[in-house]
């Protein structure tokens, strides 16, 4: 069984979890010996969760 978890404090953590990748996605283009793959893919991963969290902003159960 799950603990409830109220839409605003999800949204509020997945909206902190942007900012962490985007912190990360930062320090990882400004090495000396930048890992392009890694780099990709936390951009992939960055994109994806920033979509899903403009989705759930939008959806008709967060706009209620």
């Amino acid at each position: 069984m799950f603990a409830p978890i109220d839409d605003d404090a999800m949204l509020s953590w997945l909206r902190t979890q942007i900012y962490v990748l985007e912190a990360w996605r930062e320090e990882l283009a400004c090495r000396p010996d930048i890992d392009v793959g890694a780099v990709r893919r936390l951009d992939e991963h960055y994109c994806w969760l920033t979509s899903e969290v403009a989705r759930l902003e939008t959806s008709p159960q967060h706009a209620a």
